[in-house]
């Protein structure tokens, strides 16, 4: 199978947000939403009930994290 035919496998990257976004930040995941073939998710435990079941989850499924 040559690389042209193989399919491009998405790279995942988790944001988790300890503390509300600043700009630079928001910057940094707005042009990471614009890479091809990246998927970005952004988990934010700053509310009064994160939801924790769901960042577990989401680290298990990611490729790279990032903590705020």
């Amino acid at each position: 199978m040559s690389s042209n035919s193989e399919a491009t496998q998405m790279i995942r990257i988790l944001h988790i947000l300890n503390q509300p976004p600043q700009a630079a930040i928001d910057r940094l995941i707005q042009d990471q939403r614009e890479l091809p073939d990246h998927e970005i998710v952004v988990v934010s435990l700053t509310s009064t009930t994160p939801d924790y079941d769901l960042l577990l989850n989401e680290v298990f499924r990611a490729d790279s994290i990032q903590c705020w």
